[in-house]
């Protein structure tokens, strides 16, 4: 069985300031802005911090939706922006569109797990180290929707997983966004994983990396002895600059374990 890491979340390209953990471990998953149309709910000024009073909205000074052309810094706007949920850790699901994701994601099996780590500045200073903060149990073997399938094929299965933010982009949208050529010039496949639990947001963030050369951070020697990543390097297991996806020859049991050792120890 097999263990991937996601790296998802708000980053310098979108949202500023950067999240940041504290010293105690405490964290705000903050997601990325949406860029387009969607039937999500939740805003930067609907969504509650878990630590401290106020909303989301309270720790942001601007967002750049799709990491391009200007900011929006002006309060109210910030506050009322549809955020892209993605993955939703509250309905454990999780869409991916990026391509060596999707081919990853795609050859999980039920009972595997998927972990989301982010850049986050930590409590020295204002390096983005590279924190766990969430997981879910593959609940069944994820779908991949392709460019060209039949509509009612895709809505099938979108309807399906009505909570997945991709689902909700079609639902506004009327098809998937990287299906759509007004959208992309590049059209791509879309893997779509349904999550149960055990998953959910961590209570506390779990520090993955240790090091660091020029842009990139690279996983910690006693995160690696017990997660065995499939692939290293030079200089280890790299974690972004833009993050990659981290395959792991770990039992989902054993990193359950490391993950709530990791926790309690912060929580003492």
């Amino acid at each position: 069985m097999t263990v991937v890491l996601c790296g998802v979340g708000a980053d310098t390209g979108n949202v500023r300031p950067v999240p940041r953990v504290d010293d105690a471990g405490r964290f705000e998953y903050v997601p990325i802005p949406e860029k387009g149309a969607t039937t999500e709910p939740a805003t930067y000024g609907s969504l509650p911090r878990r630590h401290g009073d106020g909303s989301l909205a309270s720790l942001i000074d601007g967002i750049r939706p799709g990491s391009e052309g200007d900011w929006v810094t002006d309060a109210a706007d910030v506050e009322d922006h549809a955020v892209h949920r993605d993955p939703n850790l509250d309905a454990l699901t999780y869409g991916e569109h990026r391509p060596p994701y999707v081919s990853t994601l795609a050859a999980l099996d039920a009972g595997d797990v998927v972990a989301f780590y982010g850049g986050f500045r930590g409590p020295e200073n204002d390096l983005k180290h590279r924190y766990l903060f969430g997981y879910l149990t593959v609940a069944a073997s994820p779908t991949v929707l392709q460019p060209g399938m039949d509509d009612d094929a895709v809505a099938d299965v979108l309807d399906s997983h009505p909570e997945n933010a991709h689902a909700r982009r079609y639902a506004a949208h009327g098809s998937l966004y990287y299906h759509d050529p007004e959208f992309t010039d590049r059209p791509e496949s879309v893997v779509v994983v349904p999550g149960r639990e055990p998953g959910g947001r961590l209570d506390r963030a779990v520090r993955l990396s240790d090091h660091r050369v020029g842009p990139n951070y690279y996983m910690a020697d006693d995160v690696a002895r017990v997660l065995d990543p499939v692939r290293g390097g030079a200089h280890g297991t790299h974690l972004g600059g833009f993050k990659p996806a981290v395959e792991c020859d770990v039992d989902p049991d054993r990193f359950r374990e490391f993950v709530e050792a990791r926790v309690a120890d912060a929580t003492e």
